[in-house]
Formats: C-alpha cells, sequence, structure tokens
C-alpha cells in the first residue's frame, strides 16, 4: 500500500525485479521535493547558479540525511535543476522516505531514447 508519493511505476519495477529472484532488489529513483528552489534573476548567470546550488543543497539536506539514515550506500546524486535526488533504493527505503515531509513524489528513474 502507498501513500499517494509513489509512482505506481516504481512498484511495478520493484515487483519484475523481485519477480526475477533478486532479493531485496533496488529500483532506480527520482525524489521531488515538496519546496521547488527558485532565482531571483539579480547578478550574473554564475552566480545566480551559485545561489540556486547553494539553496537546492539546503533543501535536500535532511532529506539527504534521512536517506543515510535508511541505509543507502550508494551515494545519492542531487539534481540542482530539478530540486531532486536520483537514489537506488528498496522497497522498504521508497516506503519510508515517501513519508518523509518533503517529498511531494518518487519516480522511476527511466532512460529516455529520443529519437528524430
Amino acid at each position: 500500500m502507498t501513500n499517494g508519493r509513489v509512482d505506481p511505476s516504481v512498484i511495478q519495477e520493484l515487483d519484475r525485479l523481485e519477480a526475477r529472484g533478486r532479493p531485496d532488489p533496488r529500483a532506480p529513483v527520482i525524489i521531488e521535493l515538496v519546496e521547488p528552489a527558485r532565482v531571483s534573476g539579480e547578478g550574473s548567470p554564475r552566480r545566480q547558479l551559485a545561489r540556486l546550488e547553494e539553496q537546492v543543497h539546503e533543501l535536500q539536506q535532511r532529506l539527504l540525511e534521512r536517506l543515510h539514515d535508511l541505509g543507502v550506500t550508494d551515494p545519492p546524486r542531487q539534481m540542482v535543476l530539478a530540486n531532486g535526488i536520483a537514489a537506488e533504493l528498496t522497497r522498504g527505503q521508497v516506503m519510508a522516505i515517501s513519508t518523509h515531509p518533503d517529498v511531494r513524489r518518487i519516480h522511476l528513474a527511466r532512460e529516455e531514447r529520443v529519437t528524430t
């Protein structure tokens, strides 16, 4: 049972991996945060990007600490422009982190193929 913050594709991927016999599989996910990161538009583009990076790191700090507490061993990747965190999580970790107040939604991280 999910709380509405976990995209069904995450659960489907974990089910698929478990059906293949993988014990306690990890799914690649993107954790979208509730609070959006914003820039003021003041200063040089370089300075604006630096402020954005500082703000995102602050916004993500509690969530990164919680992931560490949950035993996430591979370092999560901070996504500055999207204010998200990419990580590989087990079902238990997905369900636990989905209750964190800073989490808006957890999506399956998929490689998209673009054709022209």
